[in-house]
């Protein structure tokens, strides 16, 4: 990895902090503040409205990209549908909107960390996939665990697969799920809270 990765991401984390400021909270779910989360940790959350239609437990998911000193907020990087673009939050609005909610850290260095940030603030704005059933590394638009998956393929040069299951199944097609990132051998949690 190059080592002008943290350069960059702090660059455009600065450049991108007042837009997040406006965003607020919303939701209704309420969990203690996670501390000591680093760039690359990839957080995830359940919605039981949506249950339906995503399979496994997990429904959401995001990831870190530091950490907002102005108001004491950490940064998520999100493929989100309404607006449909890969958008910014602070994690208190992520965690506002699902009643289990975790974080996951990933066993590999910190260059891919890093990397994973940078590709995936490379993504802001692009729009929301909603062909959940396939997954690209380098598309034209991403669904939330496609974000984070592709994040880390494109940064470890496809080594670090975050897909419990990256071939075709039944459940899952051959896209990535939330709950495929949480059950892969890279990821652990490192933070949990339930609300029910």
């Amino acid at each position: 990895m190059k080592r002008w990765y943290p350069i960059v991401v702090l660059v455009v984390l600065a450049a991108v902090v007042s837009p997040v400021a406006a965003l607020g909270t919303s939701g209704s779910y309420s969990h203690p503040y996670p501390t000591g989360l680093e760039p690359g940790d990839i957080v995830i959350g359940h919605n039981p409205l949506t249950d339906l239609i995503i399979p496994g437990y997990w429904t959401h998911t995001g990831m870190i990209v530091g950490y907002d000193s102005s108001v004491g907020e950490y940064v998520v990087i999100e493929a989100w549908d309404n607006p449909s673009e890969v958008r910014l939050v602070y994690l208190s609005d992520f965690l506002a909107r699902y009643d289990t909610v975790a974080v996951l850290r990933v066993n590999t260095s910190e260059d891919i960390k890093l990397g994973a940030v940078a590709f995936a603030l490379q993504q802001l704005g692009k729009p929301y996939d909603w062909a959940w059933w396939t997954k690209e590394v380098y598309g034209d638009s991403y669904y939330c665990s496609e974000l984070v998956w592709a994040s880390y393929m494109a940064a470890s040069n496809g080594t670090v697969d975050l897909d419990a299951n990256p071939g075709w199944t039944l459940t899952y097609l051959d896209g990535v799920a939330p709950q495929e990132i949480y059950d892969d051998g890279y990821t652990y949690v490192i933070y949990y809270d339930s609300t029910s």
